[in-house]
């Protein structure tokens, strides 16, 4: 007996562990060494290309090669420094940002001292050595002091570079625990708006290490653009009093170096741009409360992992052509919710992690998806050649198979020879089914025909698909509903055929219920048969064995006179050889067997009605018969038609009251011909006349020593000659009987 499909379902749920397992340890080491940088960095590369650019109150004096050749190489005097601070400070800005390290003591620092404190909103760099001499965390390297006492603030400026050398990022804190500096950018952004920035707060929870220098978790620069964005003026333009302060007054003022070859240039995504611009960006953002902040990878990781679930899940459940979508969606997803967080709610969250791991989930389980299938094909179709089959076997056997053993060859001829053996045994189901005589179908679970045979199709007609309880209603609509349960029992066809009905179950390999197969066996001929036999013996053991007990018994009175005993002798015994006379005719109609022949039928019905004459006048009745010139023509059986007629005029004669009148009439009727035969006798009762056109039937009140055969043949033969006939009649007002037969096509 087939194992069942337990096993093969353990062995995928064991692939699908296995493949969960090895996704998410991929993603949690891409993400904790950091191994998706490089793509990350070039995804929110081009989405921060896409950002629009947002107005700056940025403007930068550029120390550039037009103000180097006006006033001199670099390093300048300090009172250069000072005059400039001095322009700057009367066209009151919100801010100066002074981008130069002042950390060697000059001869003129007391007078660029009081053009700082004069300014009163100067911010000035200062940097960092790591390590310091001396085992020391660090060495600062801030403004000379007086130039470090006259300043407003003083900050950081150092950039650090990603690994691929771009600068993306700025820390907005540097130092140790005890002694901490913020950035530059910060200290400016301070002035302007009054308040440390939120980006400060959010990106300075976590506290800074007490034995070492470090930094807070970078932030990410929102570029506005490439070089060159900010408005820029000349260091010497401005010196000389060429920029009106109009254009100065309340902006942020940044000075520094924007010279080539000044060493001050940094690769940015949007190419190489001078650090002073890079701090005007970041002041902006500042400012604006603009600055981007990246997830921690804690959180990169789990974001990672939900769609990975998500489409871990699916796999398990869902067919492959759903799993290929969901697997686009989820990563079409994945970077809409990245570049939608970066746009409307400054958070980067990288995607190249989620994306990695829909990218190794779905072919790593679609191996072994593949492998689990095809471990358990090999099983089962070496399994199903092992089993005995009563169809000739296919292929080569397993001793010469053994060396293909696992490979794709023995794959191949172990399928060929499984779907060679499925094709027999379809077409010997199909053959076999066909070949049966009587009507038989195949349902399913539901009751819905699958597959029926060209007995079944004859009887219902198109019967695939549908459902066989309204097919055997349609055949006999008084048949209930539990006799479509399994089992046998007779159905009676509105036709009046009779039917065995059949039913037994079909069950699959695994002994569960599949559907149904119906047989139905037309055992109409055989009830016929019985009914006969049953009529037969009736008639024998009954209405032909009485008279012949009359004649025995009036053989044995010796009192009676001769001429009265030969009278009832010879009575009864007519009755007999009447009896065998109705039976044999009856017989011979219901038989089906009779002659066709072109007849007119009005013609037939003169002679019925002549041979019934004498009957007619020993009872005073007159039988009239209708006077037409044209043929009415059908074809038939002479004799059949002719005792047919005798019969229906023989009995209005024979149940009439003597001076009445028996009427026939011929008309046509469209396609057909009806013949009404009307008595005036004495009619048949309302409950017997659903009952006398059944055989050895008589009516109740009706005196005759007749066996019931008489209209029973009457029906047959009109039947068998595709005719209808039907009865009104009412007691003590005559009965008329309609015969309707075929008019012959030579006719029309």
């Amino acid at each position: 007996m087939p194992r069942p499909r337990r096993n093969v379902r353990s062995r995928l749920l064991l692939e699908w562990l296995l493949v969960a397992g090895l996704a998410i340890f991929t993603l949690c080491l891409l993400v904790a060494d950091n191994l998706t940088e490089r793509p990350d960095n070039l995804a929110y590369d081009a989405l921060m290309r896409a950002r629009p650019a947002l107005p700056s109150d940025v403007t930068i004096v550029a120390i550039d090669e037009a103000s180097l050749g006006s006033i001199g190489l670099w390093p300048w005097p300090r009172d250069v420094h000072a005059r400039l601070l001095a322009r700057l400070a009367a066209a009151k800005p919100a801010a100066i940002g002074y981008d130069v390290l002042f950390v060697e003591p000059g001869p003129q620092d007391a007078n660029l001292a009081r053009a700082i404190r004069q300014a009163g909103n100067v911010v000035l760099p200062l940097t960092f050595s790591v390590p310091g001499d001396n085992g020391a965390a660090f060495d600062l390297q801030a403004p000379v002091a007086p130039i470090l006492h006259a300043v407003r603030a003083v900050g950081h400026a150092d950039l650090t570079p990603d690994r691929d050398g771009i600068v993306r990022r700025a820390s907005l804190l540097g130092g140790t625990a005890g002694a901490h500096w913020p950035d530059f950018a910060e200290q400016v952004s301070r002035l302007v708006t009054g308040h440390v920035s939120p980006a400060f707060r959010r990106s300075t929870a976590r506290s800074l290490p007490a034995d070492r220098f470090g930094f807070s978790p970078p932030i990410l620069i929102p570029f506005s653009g490439s070089a060159g964005f900010h408005r820029t003026v000349s260091f010497g333009a401005v010196l000389r009093g060429e920029v009106p302060p109009e254009l100065l007054r309340g902006k942020v003022i940044l000075i520094g170096s924007t010279a080539s070859g000044s060493g001050d240039q940094y690769p940015v995504p949007s190419g190489a741009m001078p650090g002073v611009e890079i701090l005007a960006n970041l002041i902006d953002a500042l400012v604006d409360n603009r600055a981007i902040h990246p997830v921690a990878p804690t959180t990169t990781l789990l974001a990672a992992l939900v769609p990975l679930f998500v489409l871990l899940g699916a796999l398990l459940v869902l067919p492959p052509r759903i799993n290929v979508v969901l697997g686009l969606a989820l990563m079409l997803l994945v970077m809409g919710v990245s570049a939608g967080l970066l746009i409307w709610a400054d958070i980067w969250l990288p995607p190249t992690a989620a994306l990695a791991g829909l990218l190794i989930v779905y072919p790593l389980w679609a191996w072994r998806r593949l492998e689990a299938a095809n471990a358990y094909m090999v099983e089962e179709l070496t399994q199903l050649r092992s089993e005995a089959d009563a169809l000739p076997t296919r292929g080569p056997s397993g001793a010469k198979m053994g060396w293909f053993r696992e490979s794709i060859a023995r794959q191949t001829a172990l399928l060929h020879m499984a779907i060679g053996r499925v094709r027999d045994l379809r077409r010997f189901f199909a053959d076999s089914l066909q070949a049966l005589p009587d009507a038989t179908v195949v349902t399913d679970p539901a009751g819905a025909i699958l597959v029926a045979n060209r007995a079944a199709d004859a009887l219902f007609g198109a019967s695939a698909g549908r459902p066989i309880g309204d097919l055997l209603r349609g055949l006999a609509p008084d048949l209930p509903g539990e006799a479509i349960s399994d089992g046998a029992r007779e159905i009676k066809s509105v036709d009046g055929r009779i039917f065995v009905l059949a039913v037994v179950p079909l069950n699959d390999a695994l002994g569960n219920r599949a559907g149904s197969i119906a047989r139905l066996t037309d055992i109409t001929a055989i009830r016929l048969a019985t009914r006969q036999r049953e009529d037969a013996l009736q008639l024998l053991t009954h209405d032909m064995r009485s008279p012949q007990a009359s004649i025995l018994a009036l053989l044995d009175r010796k009192d009676d006179d001769e001429p009265g005993l030969r009278r009832r002798i010879a009575g009864y015994a007519r009755r007999t050889l009447k009896l065998a006379d109705d039976f044999v005719h009856y017989a011979r109609a219901e038989s089906g067997q009779h002659a066709e022949e072109l007849l007119d039928f009005a013609a037939i019905l003169t002679e019925a009605a002549d041979d019934q004459w004498a009957l007619a006048q020993a009872r005073k009745i007159r039988v009239e018969t209708p006077d037409v010139e044209e043929e009415y023509l059908v074809l038939g059986d002479r004799s059949l038609l002719s005792r047919m007629l005798c019969n229906l005029i023989g009995n209005a004669i024979k149940y009439s009251d003597g001076g009445t009148v028996v009427r026939c009439a011929l008309e046509r009727e469209e396609q057909t011909l009806c013949c009404r035969i009307a008595d005036q006798g004495h009619g048949i009762a309302a409950e017997d006349l659903d009952d006398i056109f059944r055989p050895f039937h008589r009516s109740r009140g009706v005196e005759g020593s007749g066996a019931g055969l008489g209209l029973a043949f009457v029906r047959t033969v009109i039947q068998r000659h595709g005719g209808t006939i039907a009865v009104e009649s009412k007691p003590g007002l005559g009965t008329t009987f309609s015969v309707r037969l075929p008019i012959a096509i030579e006719q029309v």
